[in-house]
Order: structure tokens, then sequence, then C-alpha cells
């Protein structure tokens, strides 16, 4: 009977100090942060965005003057996903990936073929980068309190810096003119492959319960590749990858 009671005894104690730590925390919980029985140790987030390459160099500099495109045309969504784990209190480890591509139609500004019509194409801009960065919160996530309570800071701000390899392609299908001979010809060109890159970023989690964060971030990516290096099509250019990305997403505390 003595071991009964105390079997009750320390589960009502703990009960009791469940309790007590929680009745301190309903303004916590009344914003959306609420607490959790551990610290998370590990992330995952679901994003999508917008990507805005900078399109500089000079193959789309030759682009953007013979065709009727701007640099705002290589726009594109990107959804993508970020796996980060808990290296210290206020340092992740992120692992992301964050594809985009663009597809805009165009003609020759100058040009057209014998019968007067427009000479026409298509081009097409990709980039999916695989990274790893290191993420750092300027201010804690969240703090214990007592044994039993987690609480997650309700808006946490965070830099983040790191490198990885992106998927790149860059084509134009259609028809092309010899400005030389004047001969109008249909014909792709194409460049694509893999490549280092760099990535800076900032951004925000904004709590919206115990588990689910919202996040919003902006990512420069940095890089470039010789275009003629995986094809005779580019020889002599320069294709910029650089560009940056905005995001909002859904994080997932583990």
């Amino acid at each position: 009977m003595r071991m009964r009671q105390g079997r009750m005894g320390r589960g009502v104690s703990l009960a009791i100090a469940v309790l007590v730590t929680a009745s301190g925390l309903p303004a916590q919980a009344g914003r959306g942060d609420g607490f959790l029985f551990r610290e998370p140790i590990s992330t995952v987030t679901f994003h999508g965005g917008l990507a805005l390459p900078r399109a500089g160099g000079d193959l789309f500099a030759d682009v953007t003057k013979d065709l009727t495109i701007d640099r705002a045309n290589f726009a594109a969504a990107s959804f993508g996903m970020d796996l980060a784990f808990v290296v210290t209190p206020r340092v992740d480890v992120v692992f992301g990936f964050g594809p985009s591509s663009s597809r805009t139609p165009s003609e020759f500004r100058d040009w057209v073929d014998n019968n007067d019509l427009p000479i026409e194409q298509v081009t097409s801009y990709s980039r999916s980068p695989f990274t790893l960065s290191a993420r750092y919160h300027l201010r804690d996530k969240g703090r214990m309190v007592g044994s039993f309570a987690w609480i997650p800071n309700r808006l946490v701000p965070f830099v983040s810096a790191g490198a990885g390899v992106t998927r790149y392609r860059f084509e134009q299908d259609g028809d092309f003119i010899d400005t030389e001979t004047l001969n109008v010809f249909s014909d792709r060109l194409r460049t694509e492959g893999w490549t280092w890159v760099g990535q800076v970023g900032g951004g925000a989690h904004l709590s919206l319960s115990p588990r689910v964060m919202l996040t919003g971030e902006a990512r420069y990516l940095l890089g470039g590749v010789d275009a003629g290096r995986s094809s005779s099509d580019f020889v002599g250019y320069r294709l910029d990858l650089s560009g940056l990305t905005t995001l909002v997403g859904l994080s997932f505390r583990l």
C-alpha cells in the first residue's frame, strides 16, 4: 500500500510541477508561442518565393540587346526546402535546395525574315542550387523554464552564409539570323552543367505555435561559369549565376 501511494505521490507531484510551470505561460501561449517539453534539435522548412537573377555579364547583355527580352524577364518562382540541425543554442547547420526556372518568348529587335515576319525564339534559364550554410540567430531561439518547458521566442532574426553547387541551364530554341549573310536558320543553343556557388542571407522566424514558425528570408547566390565549357554555342561568353531570392515558408520544429 505504501508503494502505491509513493507512485501516486510522484505522479501528482510531477503533474503539479507541470501545471505550475504552465500556469506562468498564458501570455506566451496567447501570442502563439506555447511551450515544448524539450528544446528542438532540428527544423524543416518548406518555402516559396521569387528568384531575381542579376543577369549580368556579356551573355545576358547580348541577349537583351538583340532580342525583345529585359533582365526582369528572367525572374521566376522558386520552391524548395531546408533542413536545419542545431549545433549550438544560436547556430544551425542548414542543408538547402531552391530551384527556379524562367521561359521567355522573344524575337529579334531589329530584324525580320524575308516575309517581314518576326524572327522568334524562346529563351530558358534555370538554376538548382544545393547549399550547406551556417545560420546564426541574433537572439536566443527560446528558453527553458524549470525542467519541464521550453518556450520559443516570438521573433528571432538570423543571418547565414555558406556554399554549395548548382545545376544550371541556359537555352535558346527557335529561329536566328546571321547578320553577315542575312540567312535565317533554326537552331537550339544550350549551355548546362554544374558549378560551385556561394550564398549569403538574412531573415527571421516568427513563432505561430510551439511547433510551427513563419519564416521569411532573402538570399543572394554568388557565382558564374564559362558558358563555353560545356557548349560550343556560347564560346567566349560567361554566364552570370548570381542573384537575389526572396522566400516565405513554414518551418516545423522537430
